[in-house]
């Protein structure tokens, strides 16, 4: 993996761990300028985030990850927990 992929992967897990998701079973790779994320979304655990649209978030953090440089799409293949 070049150095540049492993460098937009840390840079998006770092904001993962910023939005209202429990991080801890969510994957990030970057292959080429694309960017996939597996594993397992869900909602985090604290109040604020009860009656948040899952779906709605998981296409904002794709519109988010598409603004940084160096990313050229984004493949979301994760479970989406809409629990709580």
């Amino acid at each position: 993996m070049p150095v540049e992929d492993k460098e937009v992967s840390r840079r998006i897990i770092r904001e993962i761990y910023k939005m209202p998701i429990d991080p801890s079973l969510v994957t990030v790779t970057c292959i080429g300028g694309t960017v996939y994320i597996g594993g397992r979304i869900r909602r985090s655990r604290t109040p604020a985030t009860r009656g948040m649209n899952m779906t709605k978030i998981v296409e904002d953090i794709k519109e988010y990850i598409l603004k940084f440089p160096k990313v050229n799409d984004v493949i979301i293949d994760a479970q989406i927990d809409d629990i709580g």
